[in-house]
Parts: C-alpha cells; sequence; structure tokens
C-alpha cells in the first residue's frame, strides 16, 4: 500500500537475541503465541502499525491481514478491502467543492450526509457548521429526490437541550427542505459513531438507500469518507446486510492546513479504533497521543 502521510511515530528499533534456544522450539513458541491471539488483536494491530507508520509498515500490514485471513477469511477479505480503501481515501479521493458531479443517481436511493461540527457553549452553531450546511442546501436542490440526513449529538457545553443533527435540520427546514426528506441522527459525538448510528438509521427505515454523499469541510471529507464506507462495509459484512457505499462528497472550502495531515491521520486512526470497539484506545489517540503506547516496528 502506498500511501501520503506525514509519519506520527519515531520508528523504535527492536533488537533481539537469537541463539536463545532450538528451531522447533522456537518454532513451536511462536506457533503457541499465534494461536493465542485474537481476530480483534490482528485487526487493531493493522489499524494501528498503518496509523502509526504509514507505508513504512506496508509489509507488517500485509503480514497481519495474512494472519486474519488465516484465522477468517471473510475478516481477511474485509479488512484487505478497508485498509484498500484507506489508501484511496488519502491519496486518490477527489474533493468536489461547493457542487457535486451531475452522474450521481437522481433517485430516492441516494442520500446526501451531512457532518456536524461542534457547537458553541450556548448551544448556537459555529459559522463553519452553517457553511456546511449551506453546501448541503445546494446539493440538496441539485438531487431533489435525495435523502438528507443531518447528524450529530450535543456538543453545547451550557445547553444540553440541543444537539447538532436537531439544528441542522432545523436549520433546512426553515432553508426549504421537504420535510419528508429529512433524517436526523442526534446521537453521535464523532465521526465513526455518525457512521454507524447513519447505517443502521437507513437500514431499518431507508431500505432503499444504497449510496452516501458526505458533505463536510474539506480538511474532513478523506477521514469522513474513510470511516463511513469502513464502517458500512464492515456493518454489511457482519450482519449480512445489505452494502451502502459513499460515492462521493461535497465540502465548504476551508484551509486544508487547518489541520495538520499527521493530525488528520491520528484522528482517522482514532476513529478506526473505535469503529472495532475499542473505545478506551479511540480517546487516546484522540485526546491523549503522546502517552499511547504504539506498536514497534
Amino acid at each position: 500500500m502506498k500511501k501520503r502521510t506525514v509519519l506520527l511515530c519515531t520508528a523504535v528499533l527492536a533488537c533481539g537475541l537469537t541463539g536463545c534456544g532450538s528451531a522447533s522450539e522456537n518454532s513451536s513458541a511462536s506457533s503457541a503465541a499465534s494461536e493465542q491471539r485474537t481476530e480483534q488483536q490482528v485487526i487493531q494491530e493493522i489499524v494501528t502499525y498503518h496509523g502509526c507508520y504509514g507505508d513504512k509498515a506496508d509489509a507488517k500490514v500485509q503480514e497481519l491481514l495474512r494472519e486474519l485471513d488465516g484465522m477468517d477469511s471473510r475478516q481477511g477479505k474485509l479488512w484487505t478491502d478497508i485498509m484498500e480503501y484507506w489508501d484511496y481515501a488519502n491519496n486518490e479521493l477527489k474533493v468536489n467543492v461547493d457542487k457535486l458531479p451531475d452522474d450521481l443517481p437522481k433517485d430516492d436511493t441516494l442520500a446526501l450526509t451531512v457532518l456536524g461540527f461542534e457547537l458553541n457553549d450556548d448551544g448556537t452553531m459555529q459559522d463553519e457548521l452553517v457553511g456546511r450546511l449551506n453546501v448541503a442546501l445546494a446539493c440538496a436542490e441539485q438531487y431533489p429526490n435525495a435523502y438528507v440526513i443531518c447528524t450529530g449529538g450535543g456538543t453545547a457545553k451550557d445547553n444540553p437541550d440541543v444537539t447538532e443533527g436537531g439544528l441542522m435540520g432545523e436549520w433546512m427546514l426553515e432553508h426549504g427542505l421537504d420535510e419528508k426528506r429529512l433524517i436526523v441522527e442526534d446521537q453521535s459525538h464523532t465521526t465513526a459513531e455518525n457512521a454507524s448510528n447513519s447505517y443502521d438509521i437507513l437500514l431499518k427505515d431507508y431500505p432503499q438507500v444504497n449510496s452516501v454523499v458526505l458533505i463536510s469541510s474539506s480538511y474532513h471529507i478523506a477521514w469522513g469518507s474513510l470511516l463511513f464506507e469502513s464502517a458500512f462495509m464492515k456493518s454489511a459484512s457482519e450482519k449480512q446486510t445489505p452494502e451502502i457505499h459513499v460515492i462521493s462528497n461535497c465540502s465548504c472550502e476551508i484551509e486544508n492546513d487547518i489541520y495538520l495531515w499527521s493530525e488528520i491521520l491520528r484522528w482517522e486512526t482514532g476513529g478506526m479504533l473505535q469503529m472495532i470497539g475499542n473505545d478506551d484506545l479511540a480517546m487516546q489517540y484522540y485526546f491523549d497521543y503522546d502517552n499511547v503506547q504504539k506498536p514497534v516496528l
């Protein structure tokens, strides 16, 4: 896998002693260690090696994917596909500004998903979130049969009664969106939760939807697309339910250097860890990265 990444971790050289036992003893010990590993541990290593070392960990990631495939071929294929998409999202994905391509589905199989942004302490929306909504409204006019998902939970420090998704939905209705097209997801606090909750809502209540467009700020598109597509692939594979795919995006134009590329990669890695169920480690990647125990390359 080839990635355009700024490495987050300082490489640690692992020095070991050889000749401490016979070849058969070492082989048996290695086999026993492998048998004790779980699929979840291997998946976590795949995510953290790639998240910390980028393309320098390619050989290790491929080794881990082969190990996972030997444990469960379905999981092996799933994570091979997810890692390929991670490369695609960060290297090849085109970010559209202000307008969607004209060749997307014209019916109600499409959902436009607007990602939230932290509210002001008093519960009002920040200008960046309003910018995302303006783009979403233009996209909704461009694709008048598509649903619009407004996603995001309560993030106002001094106003627990409002949510990002709720306020976004109200704004869209006030600006002319037909109420029948509006879907509100207001229980999430991270992009990973946005993704898993949105999939469940679509699966349950809008089974005709099989593709989504992500609408966010420009710096957030790759990381949002990664988490949505990965969560959708994971849910469909594990639940044996219909596939939903991220097929395009649209952004409001925010300077990409608002975050360093290394910081975006860290947030991507935290989101991937949260998606696989390791919330504690995900929170460390999000908020306490300096104290994360990184894997040894």
